[in-house]
Order: C-alpha cells, then sequence, then structure tokens
C-alpha cells in the first residue's frame, strides 16, 4: 500500500471524527466500567477493555465446561473461527493456524515467554489446561511489542496465581481435579495448594494424564499411548509498595508410544514407525518489578527466562534420536504516564529485549541441525487518549536485529524496523470505529535455512527419497496489514441489565517474502524459499448478547490468500466458519446447560499451488454440535464443580483443510473441589 493512499484513508477518518463531535457534547461522561467489560493486557501491554481496541482480541477464561475439559492447551482455541488446529489428535502433533499462517507466523507465549520448536512434525503448547488461567488471542501483526513470529498474531496463555484461587480474607486452600474423556481414552487429576502470608503467596501444582488410542468420527482408531506430567511452583514477594519480586517454575513431561509422525492419523507402518518418545520442557523465570505509586513516569519490569526443551526419540530402525532447544533472555520494559490532565494523554511503553535460542541434535537425529540465533531489539509505543475528542490513537515502532550460525555456512545477519498507527473513535457511548496500519516479521527458523536431512520416503512408484536443501539465503518474511472496523454495544436492551455486543472488522495484509515449503515428490528434495509477494485478506465479525436468561456468542471468520505471481492459494488458511455458542442459567438451581455449533465451508483452494504442483484434495464442508451440562455449588457445596460435554454429539465424519480426519463423539467429564 502506497504512503499516500494510507495518507487518505486516515485523513477520511479524521473528517469522521470531526462530524461526530457535536453528538458527543450530548454524551454523559461516567467513570464507572461496564459490567461486561472484556479486560485483555497482551493487545497493547496495558489493561483495556478489548472492545475499544482498535483490533480484534479474543480472551477465553478457563471457567467453563468447555475450557474445563480440554484435553489440551491447544483445544482451548477450538471454537474460534479463523484458528486451525492441525494435528491427529496426540499432543505432539498439534500446530495452530491463524490468518494465513501456520505455527512459525504464530507467536505464542506463556506468561510472557515464547514457546515453540523448530521439530517439523512435533510442536505444541507444552503445559497442561489444569494450569491455565486464561488465554488472549491477538489477530493480526503483533511485532510492536513481540518481535519475530507476530506475523498472524499472538496467542498468550496466562498461568493460575495464588490470588486467583483465594477470596478476600482467605489464607490458604486445595484444589482436586479428576477427569477424563472417551475418544482418547483419557484420565487425569490435578492437585494444587495454594496461599499467602503477610507479603508472600504462592501455590505449587500437579497434574497428571494419560492418553490412549484416538477415535475418529464414525469410529476408526489411531495408536497413541501418553502419559503426561506437568508441574507448576509460583511465588510472589511484595517486599513494600513499589518492589515485587517474582518466580516460576514449569516442568512439563510427556512419555509416548505412537507414530514417528504423530500429525498422521494411522497406525504405524514401515514408513511411519513406532517410535518410543519423550518431551521434557523446562521453564524458569525470575521477575522484579518496580512501580511506586506517587510516580507516573515509572512502572518498570525485568524479567529474566530459560526454557529447554528435551525430545528424545527411539526406534527398532534407527536407535535413538535426541533433540535438545535452550532459549534464554532478559527482558526490560517500563511504562510512563504522562500529561494526564492536559489535551492529550500519553501511556508511553518501552523495553529492550535480548535472546539466544540454540539447538542442539545428539547420535542418529535427523532434521534438526546445531546451529542457534540471537535476537537483540528495542521498541516504543505511545497510547494518546484525546480529552476533549473521543479519539485515540496508537503509535509506536520497533527494531529487530538478529544474527544465526551454523559451522557448514557463513553468519547471517538481518534486521527489521516494524511499525503500527491505529486510531480509534467513539462518537456516541455505544459505537466506535478504527482503523490500523501494522508491520511484523519473523526471521528464518533454524531448520529452514540449514536442514538438509532425509524429509520422507516417496509414497509413489519411481519417485526418488525426498530431501531436505538447505537455504541458508532464505529472506526473513515481512508484512504490512491495513484494518477497519466497527463496532455497536448497548445497555438494557431486551431487558434489565443485559448487554449487546458487535464487532466487525475487514483485514487486507500484503506479504513479502512469504516463507513456504516446495515439495517437489518427483525431484526427490523439499526447500523453504520465498513467495515474493502474497496477499491474505478477510473478515471478522463477532457478536455477544448477556443477560439473566441467557448468554449467546456468535463469530464469523472469512479468510483467503493468494500468491500474487500465480493467484495459487495459500493453503494454510481455514474454509468460511460459523460458531455460535448458547449458555442457560437453570432457574433456581446452580447448574448451566449449553450448546455450541460449529459450522465450516468446503475449501476452495486453486488445483495447483505456486510452484505447479497439485494441491492436496478438496475437504467437504461440515458442521458439529456439542452440547454441556455444569454445576457450580453454593452454601454447603460451595467448592464444588462438574462439568459434562458431549462433543461432536452426533459422531460425525469430517475433515479439517489438510485432510486429517478430526477426533468423534466424545463424552467429557471433570470434577473440581476447593476448600
Amino acid at each position: 500500500m502506497s504512503q499516500s493512499s494510507l495518507l487518505i484513508k486516515f485523513s477520511l477518518l479524521a473528517i469522521a471524527v470531526s462530524s461526530a463531535c457535536a453528538s458527543v457534547q450530548e454524551k454523559t461522561q461516567t467513570d464507572e466500567r461496564r459490567k461486561t467489560e472484556v479486560l485483555t493486557v497482551y493487545s497493547t501491554g496495558n489493561e483495556r477493555d478489548s472492545f475499544t481496541l482498535p483490533m480484534i482480541s479474543t480472551v477465553i477464561k478457563n471457567n467453563n465446561a468447555l475450557s474445563a475439559t480440554a484435553g489440551s492447551a491447544s483445544e482451548l482455541l477450538r471454537h474460534i473461527p479463523g484458528i486451525s488446529i492441525s494435528g491427529a489428535g496426540r499432543t505432539n502433533g498439534e500446530t495452530i493456524s491463524m490468518r494465513g499462517y501456520s505455527k512459525n507466523g504464530i507467536l505464542t507465549l506463556v506468561d510472557g515467554v515464547r514457546q515453540g520448536t523448530d521439530t517439523g512434525h512435533i510442536d505444541s503448547v507444552f503445559i497442561d489446561p489444569l494450569l491455565i488461567k486464561q488465554v488472549e488471542v491477538i489477530r493480526g501483526p503483533s511485532a510492536l511489542l513481540y518481535g519475530s513470529g507476530a506475523l498472524g498474531g499472538v496467542i498468550a496463555y496466562d498461568t493460575v496465581n495464588a490470588n486467583d484461587l483465594l477470596l478476600k480474607n482467605e489464607q490458604g486452600g486445595v484444589r482436586i481435579t479428576g477427569l477424563g474423556n472417551t475418544a482418547q481414552h483419557s484420565q487425569g487429576f490435578g492437585v494444587t495448594a495454594f496461599g499467602r502470608h503477610d507479603n508472600l503467596d504462592g501455590l505449587v501444582a500437579l497434574s497428571a494424564r494419560d492418553k490412549g488410542d484416538t477415535r475418529y468420527g464414525g469410529g476408526y482408531r489411531a495408536q497413541n499411548d501418553e502419559t503426561i506430567i506437568n508441574l507448576l511452583s509460583k511465588g510472589r514477594w511484595l517486599i513494600d509498595d513499589s518492589n515485587t519480586l517474582s518466580g516460576q517454575f514449569r516442568y512439563y513431561h510427556n512419555n509416548t508410544n505412537q507414530p514417528k509422525n504423530p500429525q498422521v492419523p494411522s497406525n504405524p507402518t514401515s514408513a511411519n514407525v513406532e517410535t518410543d518418545r519423550t518431551t521434557t520442557q523446562k521453564d524458569i523465570q525470575l521477575t522484579y518489578q518496580f512501580a511506586p505509586s506517587d510516580q507516573q513516569w515509572i512502572n518498570l519490569k525485568t524479567q529474566a527466562y530459560y526454557s529447554e526443551v528435551d525430545i528424545n526419540a527411539k526406534t527398532i530402525q534407527k536407535g535413538f534420536e535426541g533433540r535438545e532447544q535452550k532459549t534464554y533472555g532478559v527482558k526490560l520494559e517500563n511504562r510512563s504516564q504522562m500529561g494526564t490532565y492536559s489535551f492529550a494523554s500519553h501511556g508511553l511503553t518501552y523495553g529492550g529485549e535480548v535472546y539466544k535460542q540454540k539447538q542442539s541434535p545428539s547420535q542418529n537425529t535427523e532434521s534438526f541441525p546445531q546451529a542457534d540465533i540471537r535476537f537483540m531489539s528495542g521498541w516504543v509505543q505511545d497510547e494518546i487518549t484525546l480529552r476533549d475528542l473521543p479519539v485515540s490513537l496508537i503509535l509506536g515502532t520497533r527494531f529487530d536485529k538478529y544474527k544465526s550460525q551454523n559451522d557448514r555456512y557463513d553468519d547471517i545477519t538481518a534486521d527489521k524496523w516494524s511499525s503500527k498507527g491505529a486510531i480509534s473513535i467513539t462518537p456516541t457511548d455505544w459505537s466506535m470505529l478504527y482503523t490500523s496500519y501494522s508491520q511484523a516479521f519473523r526471521a528464518p527458523t533454524l531448520g529452514e535455512m540449514y536442514n538438509d536431512a532425509k524429509h520422507f520416503d516417496s509414497p509413489l512408484p519411481g519417485a526418488p527419497t525426498n530431501y531436505w536443501r538447505p537455504n541458508p539465503n532464505l529472506k526473513p518474511e515481512t508484512n504490512s496489514t491495513t484494518e477497519y472496523g466497527f463496532g455497536f454495544q448497548f445497555d438494557d436492551l431486551l431487558s434489565n441489565n443485559d448487554n449487546l455486543k458487535i464487532k466487525a472488522a475487514h483485514f487486507n495484509t500484503r506479504t513479502k517474502d512469504y516463507i513456504d515449503a516446495d515439495v517437489a515428490i518427483f525431484q526427490g528434495y523439499t526447500q523453504s524459499t520465498n513467495i515474493s509477494r502474497a496477499t491474505i485478506w478477510g473478515w471478522d465479525v463477532s457478536m455477544n448478547y448477556q443477560s439473566k436468561f441467557f448468554n449467546w456468542d456468535l463469530a464469523y471468520n472469512h479468510t483467503k490468500g493468494k500468491d500474487n505471481a500465480t493467484n495459487a492459494s495459500i493453503t494454510s488458511i481455514e474454509p468460511d466458519t460459523l460458531t455460535s455458542r448458547i449458555d442457560v442459567p437453570v432457574p433456581s438451581t446452580d447448574f448451566s446447560v449449553g450448546w455450541v455449533g460449529q459450522f465450516t465451508k468446503k475449501t476452495d483452494f486453486t488445483k495447483h499451488n505456486r510452484f505447479n504442483r497439485p494441491i492436496n484434495q478438496q475437504q467437504a464442508g461440515y458442521g458439529v454440535n456439542d452440547f454441556y451440562l455444569r454445576y457450580e455449588g453454593h452454601a454447603s457445596l460451595k467448592g464444588l464443580t462438574t462439568s459434562f460435554v458431549l462433543s461432536n454429539a452426533f459422531d460425525k465424519t469430517y475433515y479439517s483443510s489438510a485432510g486429517i480426519p478430526q477426533e468423534g463423539r466424545n463424552a467429557k467429564v471433570l470434577v473440581s473441589y476447593q476448600w
């Protein structure tokens, strides 16, 4: 997009501001927050109501039947239109796609620390959903605050704290949980002890799950055996009114027996052999915060972190394969409030981060080259609120520099600037509109640049064995997105104390050097290459209605993408999806019942990709229905919570856009008691 056309669009929006001023003079101002606000932190780095943001953000709290019975952290996202969870039901093989980007273009955080491994078909968010408080999903480029990888958005998980579980006057407690489901032949339990004393608080949580064979729609089963153990330990010391020191340790261990490629929905074969695999992740964080209440210009947060992922596999055919990835870094960020009583108040967020990621193979490992990459970055963001006009702006820029190293090639060094500008207008207390322009980038992964190992044995007669070709000259992938949106919210619309919110956005993403894999079956190679130009565009629409009688959520996503040179489809895109959820409290009881329906259109890819090679078979559309029952005890049963979910209730046989069969009818149950 040219700068002149961008200026024209912002100018048109400025005209709308002027026309809205007359109605603003009649608006009654109030400092009271709406009871239905959904607060988000990761979108701008500061606590904001997601409805007023100049972007699309979704917050999922782990306090309902669907989230409480989730079998994995990724499953918490399953009912968000536009997000695809690929894989065959095995924890190790779950990856996420959003807004035209697969796992490498979606940044995943747990308590602010980067997650993910560059290990081909092995990927997931390695944390038990029992330990998660909530997850925020930010749609669209988010490099300004989070750097490399946030091309399609950010998925940020927050783990539970002691204060989340304790009531005002409580000093400690214990929560025990048991759960299970039928489609994954799974059982599990969790125990959490938490407490506070004077200026200290903390918790220790342990959970374990056992998963068996996966059952798909129609009854087909695929071999799987997993034993998963999670440990979370967190503590906080309120040194005084200004200083806080906190730390945490997370441990994840998954011992499995499954096919070597866990994303394939089949039993072990000669091409996908039976594998004993252990996946272990250890994360350590130490955070210091200095926030004196009488000084608005300083709210300093310093975080040091270390993450280690070890994936070890053993097969009869190849013996032992070891993969180790270490990530460690330091991040400093400060927030300053300025001009609170002036014409324009400023909320500044600025900071810097340095981190290194290193991967090391051992013994017979393939597709995991010995290499490392180092990042250095700095950023500044200004949230501007005009005092006498219904206008707020977000302006900011970020600089990233990285250096990758491998013994066989020259060092690769590159740097990128990523900027953002957004303006939102609230002409009335029930409406808002916005536009934004955002840039993002991601550095190529170490595997994309240096992998030269065997990829697979060809399934086609006469085709040679397929090997990876290194591409150390791979360019960093960049994009720029223009987004326009609007929203409406109404109180007391159909009954007293009800609330209706509607928000919609159109986005257009122009990518440069989009990284894709060229799988040349008959030529015998696979290589990561850059697509010179590509375009991704679409709509996100959501509606939320809350009342004392029922709650209704409705959401729709439409995303398309193409290679500009060939018009070939980008296949990491989900078809049009509509999700509807209705939750009904049962009068005079502690029960609630609900239904979730997800309806997806058939795929509409071009017949060939940009390399003029056939694309996977098109997949039919489908509709899947889930039903649930939840109980939250009171009085003598206070602390008792039960959830029952029947997902894919009619055992629909359906496939993801990648042609992977999806989970069949699944009865899930959770019982939890806290005292």
